[in-house]
C-alpha cells in the first residue's frame, strides 16, 4: 500500500540495500521530501529499480539504522555526546542451515556426564590444578586502626 510516507522515505523498507556507486545518488532521502510527500527530492527506489549489476563495481551500502535516546538528569542544559556512538555490523544471517564448527577436525564430542571429567573438559577441575594461586579467605573488620588522627 503507498502512503506518502513509503513514497517520501522508501529507503526504510530496507534493512540494508547494496547499490553500484553513482556520484548522483548521494543520499537516501531529503529533508525537502516533508514538503511534497507525493513526489520526493529523492526518490531511493529508483536507485534500486534500476537493477544494475554490482560485479566488480565500486558498492555503497545503504544501512537503515535507529537511535534510542534515553533522557537523563545530566541532559539538563545540554544533551552530551560524547561517550554515544553507533555503528554497523554486517554478518551472515542463515547463511549455513548448520554451525560449520561440527565439521572441524579438532572438534570435542561430551556424552551426558562426561563434562564432570578432567579428561574430556579441563575447565571442571580448575581448582586441582597446580598454577592455581591459593588465596586466603577475604575478611573485613572496619576500619579500626587504619586512620589515625593527631590531636
Amino acid at each position: 500500500m503507498l502512503t506518502p510516507f513509503t513514497i517520501s522515505h522508501n529507503s526504510v523498507k530496507y534493512k540494508v540495500a547494496i547499490t553500484k556507486q553513482k556520484d548522483s545518488e548521494q543520499t537516501s532521502s531529503s529533508l525537502y521530501s516533508q514538503n511534497d510527500i507525493w513526489t520526493p527530492a529523492v526518490d531511493f527506489s529508483k536507485y534500486i529499480e534500476d537493477n544494475e549489476s554490482i560485479e566488480d563495481q565500486d558498492l555503497v551500502a545503504w544501512v537503515t539504522t535507529g537511535f534510542l535516546h534515553i533522557p537523563h538528569a545530566e541532559d539538563i542544559p545540554n544533551t552530551v555526546t560524547v561517550g554515544n556512538g553507533g555503528g554497523v555490523i554486517l554478518r551472515p544471517h542463515n547463511y549455513f542451515d548448520e554451525d560449520p564448527s561440527i565439521h572441524s577436525t579438532d572438534s570435542v564430542y561430551l556424552s551426558p556426564g562426561a563434562e564432570d571429567s578432567c579428561e574430556n573438559n579441563r575447565m571442571a577441575c580448575l581448582a586441582h590444578e597446580t598454577c592455581s594461586p591459593t588465596l586466603e579467605t577475604f575478611t573485613y573488620h572496619g576500619f579500626n586502626g587504619v586512620m589515625k588522627f593527631e590531636d
